[in-house]
């Protein structure tokens, strides 16, 4: 670039920033001579207050018949409303008293509300205790009652008076025969009965009639040794 068009340029860049300088300069003092003018003419047209100007006057005190009689009456406005005050103060009293009262009267209210709750309260405790003892009571005498029966029962069992030795329980009455000819030959007799079941009839073999069970077993080893089962039971 040629050194002529930059110094035009530069020439220009400068001369614009003057003119800029001039007109804020110009802006500035137009400020500083315009705002104070415009604030005198809006102190000029605010309203302004009479001053009002009072001179002391030097009057003589004059007495006359008509101060005389103000100052005769005076005392009796005084009295008068010296008097008054108690009936204010009876009144503000009367005023006030019914308020005091109605909140103490529904203070009261309250408590014995609370008072009656608490009561009824206490009271369905009670009853629920009383019915739980009760029910407690009732227990313990079913179960007193149950026992009771229960040993009723133990005792009208009977025991048994004799005793035998059951051999087994068949459904082949050809197998019974040969289970009797074996105690027969070990030398105990034997009866059958008939056992009705859902499976048919079954047979059911027992040898001996013991009068007690201490003889039975000992007729139960003698038969175990001829090789046969059986087990001891009570004739009913």
């Amino acid at each position: 670039m040629p050194p002529v068009l930059a110094n035009d340029q530069e020439l220009a860049l400068k001369k614009r920033a003057r003119r800029r300088l001039v007109g804020a300069v110009a802006l500035v003092l137009l400020m500083v001579i315009v705002l104070p003018m415009i604030l005198k003419d809006r102190a000029a047209l605010a309203p302004q207050e009479a001053i009002k100007i009072t001179m002391p006057t030097s009057i003589a005190p004059v007495v006359n018949q008509q101060a005389l009689e103000e100052s005769v009456q005076t005392p009796t406005v005084k009295s008068a409303a010296i008097e008054s005050t108690p009936e204010d103060s009876v009144k503000t009293e009367a005023d006030i008293t019914p308020k005091a009262s109605a909140d103490i009267t529904a203070e009261a209210d309250i408590a014995e509300e609370k008072k009656k709750t608490q009561a009824s309260m206490q009271i369905k405790a009670d009853a629920e205790l009383k019915a739980k003892a009760k029910a407690s009571q009732a227990k313990a005498s079913e179960s007193k009652a149950i026992e009771a029966k229960a040993t009723e029962v133990k005792t009208q069992v009977k025991t048994p008076t004799s005793f035998a030795v059951q051999v087994g329980v068949y459904s082949d009455m050809a197998n019974v025969k040969q289970l009797q000819e074996k105690l027969k030959q070990a030398g105990y007799k034997s009866h059958v009965e008939t056992i009705n079941t859902p499976k048919g009839d079954k047979f059911r073999i027992r040898a001996g009639n013991f009068p007690s069970r201490q003889d039975a077993a000992s007729a139960l080893t003698k038969i175990q040794a001829a090789g046969l089962p059986g087990m001891v039971i009570g004739n009913d």
